[in-house]
């Protein structure tokens, strides 16, 4: 019964993105837009999430501001999803055409992979992160993290798309491969700026603690990498403008331990990751409920844990 609920919906959804396919890429985007905007009068669960995050990251901006933020959240939304779906695509045309590169990072880009060893790609779900995903395969010849869909026919569609690219996917329960790719002087992409629940370690970001994924800066310490930052706006002109800042490489003998040294490097991408969000808010997914996982919530999950196996011993 669930498998042919999972089919239908995947037969829905792939009908409903089938024009973003099919279409010029000015003209999916397009599309994309015209959708959210039609949507928006029915998304008030997100516009909600999306306010209430933008009023804690940005206190000193009143409501009129964050309306207006939200309303361009949602419909740079559609504009992600219609990028989404156009994912395969993409080839040396699309790249000459629609990618600007800013300032010196192909130079910075450059020389962090003339160090010689591996390398994790970083990027938030700001801009067009799905570009991302094909820049990473395509251009750079990389591997990738991600968290299957529960509906595996979403999954196995939309895996093909993203490896239309050539970039080798790793899931997220896959770490011990993954540090092997980057350890062989591979290049790992990453998307890790989302809720990472009871196990992350609680960085402030944008003005709140925040539940972090380690993995990013754990797999760039025992793969001896580097960490790079990318980011690929979709601004006024129509084209796409990628950012790559360099980290550094992870060097832990300046630390006590690997602990310290993950939550270093943590809070170097994640600055990084804010400082961009900053310069272009409308562009960043404030739907998703980032901040969900408290330090409260995790004391009490832990509390509870010890008084379990205290009960049973």
């Amino acid at each position: 019964m669930l498998a042919a609920r999972d089919f239908i919906v995947f037969c829905i959804v792939y009908l409903l993105l089938l024009p973003f396919r099919i279409l010029p890429y000015g003209a999916s985007l397009a599309l994309g837009r015209l959708l959210a905007r039609a949507l928006y009068p029915l998304a008030k669960k997100y516009r909600r999430i999306a306010d209430e995050n933008l009023k804690h990251a940005f206190p000193e901006r009143d409501e009129a501001w964050r309306k207006t933020a939200v309303r361009r959240c949602l419909d740079h939304i559609g504009v992600v999803l219609a990028d989404a779906a156009y994912g395969g695509r993409r080839d040396d045309r699309f790249l000459k055409k629609y990618v600007v590169f800013e300032g010196d990072s192909k130079e910075v880009e450059r020389r962090a992979f003339a160090r010689g060893t591996g390398m994790m790609l970083i990027a938030g779900h700001l801009g067009l992160w799905e570009m991302l995903v094909w820049y990473t395969g395509f251009v750079v010849g990389g591997g990738g993290i991600y968290k299957a869909m529960s509906n595996r026919f979403m999954d196995s569609w939309y895996k093909k798309i993203r490896e239309a690219s050539g970039i080798v996917l790793f899931e997220l329960a896959d770490t011990a491969l993954a540090v092997r790719h980057v350890r062989k002087g591979g290049a790992m992409g990453i998307v890790p700026d989302q809720n990472a629940g009871m196990d992350g370690l609680f960085i402030d970001f944008l003005n709140r603690p925040a539940s972090t994924f380690r993995g990013p800066a754990l797999i760039a310490d025992l793969a001896n990498a580097g960490m790079l930052l990318y980011t690929a706006l979709h601004m006024d002109d129509g084209k796409i403008h990628v950012t790559i800042t360099d980290l550094g490489h992870v060097d832990r003998s300046a630390f006590r331990d690997r602990e310290e040294a993950v939550r270093h490097y943590t809070e170097i991408w994640v600055r990084a990751l804010e400082e961009r969000i900053r310069e272009h808010p409308e562009q960043y997914f404030w739907v998703h409920q980032r901040w969900k996982t408290r330090p409260e919530d995790v004391q009490r999950y832990k509390e509870q844990r010890q008084k379990e196996k205290e009960q049973k011993s």
